[in-house]
């Protein structure tokens, strides 16, 4: 049992526990769990509950988780005990997804159809908007992203596509952080609680002091 009750961050599309790097070094209590493999075309809330059964820690805890990984973070908050959900630089309903993706779920067969390229593609934007591309953190990136299952990444694409939103969690809170920078999920299409100046998607690596001070004040006491 933890003395405090865990943190379980999930990490972005593509990426892996070294987004959290430096908030797992401040914050003893966050758990970065590795992906699960997805089933084939398994719908996100679907794999949010077995990744879900498989990391409960038995007792209250947070949840949350950067990108993609709130996406998931929000869908299985049905299947833990949650005390809050914890956004970072991601969005809280499937209506603030910018408009290409809204425009791309329209299209007839288009989620049974996104090719890996697709997929890189859109990674590379990640990288683009993080505002860090001088930084070291660009090569960690860049790694996470030539690591990732292309498999996994396609799923999670289509997931993303068909994503319809947890409708039934209201009675959970949800804080939420983001970059003001932010050209993958753009900021005026969500209602954080803290908006980072300067910050883009990665906001946990440009600017992980802010994530850092966010993910304690609303998880100590």
């Amino acid at each position: 049992m933890y003395k405090k009750p865990p943190i379980i961050m999930l990490s972005g599309m593509g990426a892996d526990a070294r987004v959290f790097a430096k908030q797992i070094e401040a914050i003893p209590q966050i758990v970065v769990p590795t992906w699960i493999d997805p089933l084939p075309k398994e719908s996100l809330p679907s794999y949010a509950e077995r990744f879900a059964n498989t990391i409960n820690p038995g007792q209250p805890c947070f949840i949350g988780g950067a990108s993609f990984g709130g996406f998931v973070a929000l869908e299985m908050i049905r299947h833990l005990d949650v005390k809050a959900c914890l956004l970072v630089g991601s969005v809280r309903t499937p209506d603030e997804l910018p408009k290409t993706i809204k425009a791309l779920r329209k299209l007839p067969g288009v989620a049974d159809a996104i090719p890996f390229e697709v997929a890189t593609l859109l990674s590379k934007i990640v990288l683009v908007s993080t505002s860090i591309s001088s930084s070291p953190h660009w090569s960690d990136l860049v790694s996470q992203l030539s690591e990732s299952d292309a498999a996994f990444l396609r799923w999670a694409c289509r997931a993303t596509l068909e994503w319809r939103g947890a409708s039934d969690i209201s009675n959970t809170p949800i804080y939420q952080i983001h970059g003001a920078n932010d050209f993958v999920l753009p900021v005026k299409n969500t209602t954080p609680d803290v908006i980072v100046a300067g910050a883009g998607h990665a906001l946990s690596m440009s600017h992980p002091d802010a994530v850092t001070e966010f993910l304690k004040a609303r998880t100590d006491g």
